[in-house]
Formats: C-alpha cells, structure tokens, sequence
C-alpha cells in the first residue's frame, strides 16, 4: 500500500490586497456555449500539471476553453504569444515555470505593461521560489493579477528525505548558472548546509552564455572524486531537460541521484526523490483560477501555495543497478517506482 511522506510547511505568507488593474469581479456563469476562456503559456508541452488543473474544471462541471501556447522551451517566443493573447483576449493566463512566468508577467517590481501581462489575472505553476525570484511580492507588497502554486519540498525535509536513504555529508550539483531558480535553490542550499553539516559541491554550467549538455559527464565525473555522496537535481529546466545524461554519468561514478521534482523518479532514473504529485499541483493551481473567475476573487487575495504533503519515491531499477538498496523502514512510506 503506498502511503505518502508527510511534511508540514511552515506558515504561509500573507498577502495585502489591492485592487487589479483588471477588474476582478465574478463572471455570469459559464455554458458551454459561453465557457471561460484560459490562454496555457506552456515551456515544453503539456504535462500531468495541466492534466490535474483541466481535471479539477471537468469534475465540477466548469466549461472552459483552452487556449495552448506551448513555446517549446524557446523564452523568446513570449512576446509574440502575449501579442496574440491580447488578440483574443481571455478571462484568465496560466503559466509553466520560472522562466515562463517571469517573461509573462516581470518582477513586482519592474513590470513593463507592454512587455509584460498586467491586465489579465494570472496563475503560475511550477515556480519553484516565487519570492526569490522576484515573481512573487515580499510581505507587505502584493501583485494584484498574480497568484500560482509551487511544487517544491522544503529544503530541509530534502535533506532530511536523502539522509534517511544514506548518511550524507557531501552534496553534487551540476547545474544552469542562466537560471534565476537554480541559482537561488544553490545559495539556499549552502545556507541550510551550515546548519545542517553538510556541503554542496557545486558544478555550474553556463558561465559564457548557454550551457552544455556535453559537459555534464565531466562535472559528475569531478563530483565523484571531490566526494559527493549523491548528486542532486532541483528545479532546473536546463539539467530537467538532459537528465538522463546526468543520471547515467551518476552511474557510470557509482552515485545515486535525489530529484526533488516528480518527473526525474518517474520518467527518467533519479533513485530517489522527495515530490509534489504534478497533477494535485495543477489541481492546486485551478482551485485559484476557479475562485477568481467563478468567485471573482483577485489574484492578489488569494495566497502563493505550495501543497501540504510530499511523495517520497525510490526508483527501484536505479537502486538495483548501484546496489544502494533502501533501508527497510523507508519501504513502511516510500513509494516504489519500477
């Protein structure tokens, strides 16, 4: 029976609200004649994310229509999909990732209203710090079209999910120094390294400009030597996209890989992993599009969540290969991917 590894977050941020620059009343109801129309700002396609967020739509009986912008992992494609957008305007913007969201909507900030989306309500998805990368507003502020769900464990759980797999003193990340998220994931990581003694050995691709994937070997390889205990895959489209080239120089090194995205475990060789399920995040996603579109809720009263529990996953194939079997009383939680 699988059962789920459960972590309590810390107090959600409060949000002060303001009124939108798009007027966020409630809607008259939707038919299938009329339904609300959603624009999809997709980074590589469609995922289990937009599955679980359509899903909580058909179960409760909403009409939508779905708009898809699927960039194909190209940023500079953004300012022609908000051109259309605002051709055929729609009652909401669902974004996909860091780099999607911050092209669509800027910091707080620094908010282009030509360049950026500021007249429709917006929620994001797969935003891995939305605080750190300036997406979301620090306490106090509020960005009245923006509110989303991230997916990521706390970093301490993290650690805490890899030590009950192994003792661990010595963290691997290969990583994109062009991402604002994984830059932050890492200077967090050394911070709550301190506390928790540990260090993070960091490989960082992407110092000239765009990174390259046929360096990946080489930096595992270097992680091995200086002792990593295991490597390490945070939210990072770049090491996401080429995370078969990383796991397999793990294996080639005899290292095992921890994710803390789903998608690295279930589809691809990660051992391990501490994880939202990408459907209940979208699910998370849409109760916020629902409330503002048949509540009409703004944006910016409704809070940047991240869900309450975790999946802690073991990939038992990339276990077996390494002979790194997992303790047994991970089995009595973990759940086991074949």
């Amino acid at each position: 029976m699988i059962r789920f590894l459960v972590f309590v977050l810390m107090v959600l941020m409060s949000v002060v609200p303001v009124s939108s620059a798009h007027a966020q009343t409630a809607n008259s109801a939707p038919s299938p004649d009329h339904p609300f129309r959603i624009a999809m700002i997709l980074w590589r396609g469609e995922t289990k994310v937009e599955e679980g967020f359509r899903s909580y739509f058909h179960s409760r009986n909403i009409p939508v229509d779905f708009q898809v912008y699927n960039i194909d992992r190209n940023i500079a494609a953004i300012p022609d999909v908000i051109a259309q957008i605002r051709k055929n305007p729609p009652d909401l913007v669902y974004t996909w990732g860091t780099g999607v969201t911050m092209a669509t909507v800027g910091r707080y900030d620094d908010v282009d209203p030509v360049r950026n989306i500021s007249e429709f309500p917006v929620v994001f998805v797969m935003v891995s710090a939305p605080w750190k990368t300036g997406i979301a507003a620090p306490v106090g502020q509020t960005r009245p079209n923006v509110t989303g769900a991230s997916h990521i464990a706390p970093l301490a759980a993290q650690i805490n999910a890899i030590r009950a797999y192994r003792p661990m003193s010595h963290l691997g990340v290969v990583y994109n120094l062009q991402e604002s998220n994984s830059v932050s994931n890492i200077a967090d990581l050394k911070l709550l390294g301190e506390e928790m003694s540990f260090e993070v050995l960091a490989a960082p691709l992407g110092q000239t400009g765009e990174p390259d994937p046929a360096r990946i070997p080489q930096a595992v390889t270097d992680l091995a030597k200086k002792g990593a205990d295991f490597l390490y895959i945070g939210p990072d489209n770049f090491i996401g996209t080429y995370r078969d080239v990383l796991t397999d120089s793990g294996f080639a090194n005899g290292l095992g890989t921890f994710s803390a995205t789903e998608l690295e475990v279930r589809e691809g060789h990660a051992m391990f992993g501490l994880v939202s399920h990408y459907d209940l995040v979208g699910r998370l996603a849409a109760s916020k599009a629902a409330a503002i579109l048949m509540d009409g809720a703004r944006p910016g009263d409704l809070p940047i969540e991240t869900l309450n529990r975790f999946s802690y996953l073991i990939r038992l194939s990339a276990a077996q290969r390494l002979k790194l079997y997992p303790p047994l009383p991970l089995l009595d939680y973990a759940e086991i991917v074949q």
